[in-house]
């Protein structure tokens, strides 16, 4: 077999091309236009299994730095969370760019998803063996990165083995995955809230369970035909750059501005309804706690509803913008009408426009890749939006506040969620 070198070969070119489409069946490597078989399942468990230690993680380490050093607590958090997005942000590139030229008996995946479960399960059991703020950055930091690198393998499961017509199931199930995840993972922390050290040691090896499971599972597809990709380190490095592609790009800040906006409108809720709608700190725990059930029930719902809709119906788009339209109408509702009660409404109409979102936007991030070849390297730079916003909402919301009180925060949150819409509108290559 002869090795040459990755600039020698030629690009793929767009998924959309029709002679790159998967055929109608391909047995052992997915179940393109057929059926979704095992693949959407497992999809969702993959996203369950990350997205509870993920959500779980932050509550038991504030816990753990209350124990360390009660009066430096919150600084202590910010800084590990911010330091270890970073490096999760870096990890998750370059372990998709490494996926996608990893050439295995058991393919180019299943290394990494495994790989990266067991590296972020072990890098964080070492946080409770510690009393060393730096030792805990650093393990933190690498147990983000190792999960970076197994979701990076697992988002490139759709483009290599789904079909464009089953996209928006397998997108749904993600979605769900990862919103359920989200929600048992904070039930998951509370029980460990007294042991912290305990809980990190414990639940991230859910995510080892459920690689092991997906690797048992998933047919395995040798890559060792595939050919070496060589050349100098200037050319790796090159290599890591994101594609110069314009639907990509508006799928990612039309992704960042529709996460951004609902997190700025909502980074400070307890303010928003004590200084805002003046709500006594008992109403307020109350409407954050049964914000949290409308959140997860609508969301999940229309979760399930909008990605297989949007499979039936063959068109994307409508699902995104809408989802951008209703999140600016709920935020303008928290602007329009200063009553305490609008606030279970607004989150109500939250949930709505956040599920159908999540359950289409994955499918859309494949349908726009410009290269199979570098499928996973270029998910990776997606992923990267949805971690954006979560480090940029708590400081524009902040600086919005000091500019012009909450309203100006709502305005912000309308202007971005309705952005979202209209970058996502413009995308040529989804319909």
């Amino acid at each position: 077999m002869n090795s040459i070198s990755s600039s020698d070969q030629p690009d793929p070119g767009p998924l959309d091309d029709p002679a790159l489409s998967p055929p109608p069946v391909s047995r052992g490597v997915g179940f393109y236009d057929t059926k979704l078989g095992l693949i959407g399942p497992l999809c969702l468990i993959g996203a369950l299994s990350w997205a509870i230690p993920a959500a779980a993680t932050g509550t038991l380490l504030q816990a753990l730095f209350a124990r360390l050093d009660e009066v430096n607590k919150i600084s202590l958090t910010a800084i590990t969370a911010t330091v270890s997005s970073l490096g999760g942000a870096v990890a998750v590139v370059v372990a998709g760019l490494l996926s996608d030229r990893t050439r295995s008996r058991f393919g180019r995946r299943k290394p990494w998803l495994l790989g990266g479960a067991v590296f972020a399960a072990v890098s964080l059991a070492l946080v409770g063996l510690t009393t060393s703020f730096p030792v805990i950055v650093i393990c933190c930091t690498l147990s983000q990165m190792g999960l970076n690198a197994m979701v990076a393998a697992l988002s490139a499961l759709l483009p290599d083995r789904v079909g464009r017509s089953l996209l928006g199931r397998a997108s749904a199930l993600s979605g769900l995955g990862n919103l359920l995840g989200n929600a048992t993972g904070g039930i998951v922390a509370a029980s460990f809230l007294t042991v912290p050290p305990l809980g990190l040691a414990v639940v991230p090896w859910i995510m080892v369970l459920a690689a092991l499971i997906i690797c048992w599972r998933l047919p395995s597809h040798s890559s060792l035909d595939q050919p070496a990709e060589t050349g100098s380190l200037v050319q790796l490095l090159k290599s890591l750059l994101p594609p110069g592609d314009r639907d990509f790009w508006l799928v990612f800040v039309g992704r960042v501005c529709f996460l951004l906006g609902l997190l700025t409108a909502l980074a400070y809720q307890l303010y928003i309804l004590t200084d805002y709608f003046g709500a006594s700190n008992e109403q307020a725990a109350g409407l954050i706690a049964a914000s949290g059930v409308i959140l997860a029930v609508g969301a999940g719902a229309f979760t399930v509803l909008a990605g297989p809709l949007s499979d039936r119906l063959g068109r994307r788009k409508p699902f995104v913008v809408a989802s951008g339209l209703v999140g600016a109408g709920a935020v303008g509702l928290l602007l329009a009408v200063r009553d305490i009660a609008i606030f279970p409404v607004a989150i109500g109409c939250l949930s709505i426009a956040y599920g159908t979102f999540i359950s289409v936007d994955q499918a859309i991030m494949v349908e726009v890749l410009p290269s199979q070849r570098h499928a996973a390297r270029d998910l990776g730079f997606l992923t990267v939006a949805n971690t954006a916003p979560g480090i940029l909402a708590p400081g524009l919301a902040g600086a919005l506040v000091g500019l012009g009180g909450y309203p100006a925060v709502f305005v912000g949150g309308i202007v971005l969620t309705g952005l979202s819409g209209v970058f996502l509108l413009s995308v040529k290559r989804v319909r």
